[in-house]
């Protein structure tokens, strides 16, 4: 039942299209969404801890996922309410994976779009990470 709930709470932080209203259809798109992403949750779980360290989502990385509703506003908000830069980012790497099937690509270009080398550099990992297993 927890992977019910949280399928039903990422329903509702997430974008999926249509009208925002959370409804039967919505939680199937999550449900189908979520299964999607899954080699990318473990491409991001293996980068973790250094692009927990390394990206600060409020870098661009937040407002470009927002631009192309890849994150509700109201996840938006929670991770700008985060204590730390670290907190922030991983709050985002938790929930991303939760996010429609294109959030991964998104994310990357999100990296790859930002000023900050470290982060383009990041970028080049996780497709390297992703293309070689």
């Amino acid at each position: 039942t927890s992977s019910v709930s949280r399928s039903n709470a990422a329903s509702s932080i997430c974008k999926h299209g249509g009208s925002g209203s959370i409804n039967t259809a919505v939680t199937s798109a999550s449900a189908s969404s979520t299964q999607k992403s899954d080699p990318h949750r473990s491409v991001l779980l293996q980068c973790y801890v250094e692009l927990k360290s390394s990206v600060n989502v409020e870098d661009h990385v937040l407002d470009y996922l927002y631009s192309k509703s890849v994150i509700s506003k109201p996840l938006r908000d929670r991770i700008r309410d985060c204590a730390t830069p670290e907190s922030r980012t991983g709050l985002l790497l938790d929930e991303l994976p939760s996010c429609r099937a294109s959030a991964f690509r998104e994310f990357i270009e999100a990296l790859n779009a930002s000023k900050v080398t470290a982060h383009q550099k990041l970028a080049k990992k996780l497709l390297e990470v992703a293309e070689n297993g």
